[in-house]
């Protein structure tokens, strides 16, 4: 099981980085500017990250931690086009790549399964209409699901 402590700073930064890129690219995915639907997405995403503090995987665990020492203001800026999306995407990639190469396979599956979980959570925070006022609310809209696959292809590099 590989430390945090084992990656330099630049590997480490990428690992500990990305949830909140992740988070961010799930949460502009639906589209909504709905400030309602947006704090909805961000309540998900902190449930998921508080949970991972206490993970069954310790590396994910120590990853969680690392973002709670790390504070709030660390990404504090919100997401507002679908840069976030990209850019998650982007890094999503990266980070399965270092952990295929440098972590133990089960830690690279647990932190990547718990990246697709988080953005799941985020996706699910909001049942929305498709389609108009008399079509059918849905969990997860085409663009978050569009999102979320990309997302996990991203992760099986």
């Amino acid at each position: 099981m590989p430390e945090l402590s084992q990656f330099d700073d630049d590997e480490r930064a990428l690992i500990v980085h990305t949830p909140g890129v992740v988070l961010k690219g799930a949460v502009v995915s639906d589209g909504s500017t709905n400030a309602l639907v947006f704090l909805k997405e961000v309540t998900a995403g902190a449930k998921v990250f508080k949970q991972a503090q206490r993970h069954e995987n310790a590396f994910v665990k120590s990853v969680a931690l690392a973002l709670k020492q790390r504070g709030p203001d660390a990404d504090a800026d919100l997401p507002v086009d679908d840069a976030a999306m990209t850019e998650a995407l982007k890094l999503a990639g990266e980070v399965a790549d270092l952990l295929h190469r440098k972590a133990d396979p089960a830690d690279a599956a647990a932190y990547a399964a718990w990246l697709l979980h988080l953005a799941t959570e985020v996706a699910k925070a909001v049942k929305t209409r498709e389609g108009g006022l008399f079509s059918r609310k849905v969990a997860v809209t085409e663009n978050e699901q569009m999102f979320l696959d990309d997302l996990e292809r991203a992760l099986q590099r």
